[in-house]
């Protein structure tokens, strides 16, 4: 106890407390200082403004800019129309009957024909009379013909007067076809498969000649046409396929496939029409209905970049590149959205290029950039694990 009481040891104690203070204190502020610089370094390598004031790269990653070929759907709307249509109408006469009385009617209107179905009959009392009046003809035209001829050899008869029999037996003979034809027609059939949208007679009436009978769809298959955008015809084919949803049929995605592409581009809409052909059994899909249709296009030698490079500024896009160890910025063109995160570059890049998807956002024109993205990702791995032992 006396020991401990001692002024000179209790000073010594003191003396020993203080400098270890002051070492730790020494010690903590070089470890401070240590890290600020470590910190310093690490802001003038990660941070795009602290690495611009110090001149050093900002760390950015690229991706190159190749050719591939890649799938690209392709929409726009569309409107049902039939894959044909046929108007039955009553041809001018050949005879003296002006007008025909219709007999019977043997389909209705939305109803299914064939090809070849009797649509409706007219009476052919008189069209049976004409026929014979016109054989009667044709067999005195001929008894005059021969007459003719076989006076000739005696000079009884002229050259001239043959050649009018000739041509009295050659009319006669067509008149004859002609009649025998309007006999026929008094059978109106059709000449497609179809549904008929328009009956225009009934039992007892009586229609002229020129008179429209009927008019018939055919529905199946049934065509569709759509508007085809115009940058988009270099992938366009015949037979390519396509996927139609239709107004009428919301639930239901109909399978077709283009068979034909129009041959003039309209330059107000910037649009081709070209035509799909869908199945329609039962004619279930009717003319006249809207919609919007996909065609499946492979296109070839195309070029995509990552939509994350593309930065949109009002209707402008852009892409920083690297030449050299610079980053330059250059205005694109874009196309269509493809696969999944990509987008087709129509204009301003060529295959090779160096494009930033990477620390794009912080960039400025000819900043010094480091591509080398493996590099400095375990630079940094590094220095985490210098720091979690230093206990920073």
């Amino acid at each position: 106890m006396e020991f401990e009481r001692n002024p000179e040891v209790l000073q010594v104690k003191s003396f020993i407390r203080w400098t270890a203070c002051l070492l730790f204190l020494g010690a903590a502020t070089v470890l401070i200082g240590m890290w600020q610089l470590r910190a310093r370094d690490a802001m003038a390598e990660w941070d795009p403004d602290a690495a611009r004031k110090a001149a050093k790269p900002i760390p950015i990653r690229t991706v190159k800019v190749s050719a591939r070929d890649f799938d690209e759907t392709v929409g726009g709307t569309v409107v049902t129309m039939p894959a044909q249509s046929a108007t039955v109408t009553i041809p001018p006469r050949s005879g003296q009957v002006i007008d025909r009385e219709v007999l019977a009617v043997n389909c209705v209107e939305g109803g299914v024909v064939q090809k070849g179905q009797v649509i409706a009959t007219f009476l052919p009392r008189l069209f049976e009379h004409t026929v014979k009046q016109r054989e009667a003809a044709v067999r005195q035209t001929k008894l005059t013909l021969d007459a003719y001829r076989g006076l000739t050899t005696s000079k009884a008869i002229t050259k001239l007067q043959v050649a009018e029999a000739e041509v009295n037996a050659e009319t006669a003979e067509l008149e004859l076809a002609l009649a025998k034809r309007d006999l026929e027609l008094c059978s109106m059939i059709s000449p497609i498969d179809g549904v008929v949208q328009e009956l225009n007679v009934v039992p007892q009436m009586r229609v002229g000649n020129g008179a429209v009978v009927a008019v018939i769809h055919q529905l199946d298959p049934i065509y569709i046409q759509m508007d085809y955008p115009m940058e988009r015809l270099d992938s366009l084919q015949v037979g390519q396929a396509a996927e139609i949803e239709l107004d009428a049929f919301s639930q239901e995605t109909f399978e077709g496939k283009v068979i034909r592409i129009a041959p003039v581009v309209s330059t107000k809409t910037r649009v081709v029409p070209i035509t799909l052909e869908v199945a329609n059994p039962d004619n279930r899909i009717k003319a006249g209905i809207s919609g919007f249709a996909r065609v499946k296009c492979m296109k070839s030698g195309a070029t995509a970049i990552p939509s994350v490079a593309v930065i949109k500024k009002q209707r402008k896009a852009m892409v920083f590149c690297v030449e050299g160890d610079r980053a330059k910025i250059r205005e694109i063109q874009t196309g269509e959205t493809v696969g999944t995160g990509e987008v087709e570059v129509l204009k301003g890049l060529n295959i090779g290029d160096e494009v930033v998807i990477y620390g794009h956002d912080s960039l400025n024109e000819n900043d010094l950039v480091n591509g080398d993205w493996r590099k400095w990702t375990r630079r940094g791995e590094g220095r985490v694990a210098r720091a979690s032992v230093t206990g920073f």
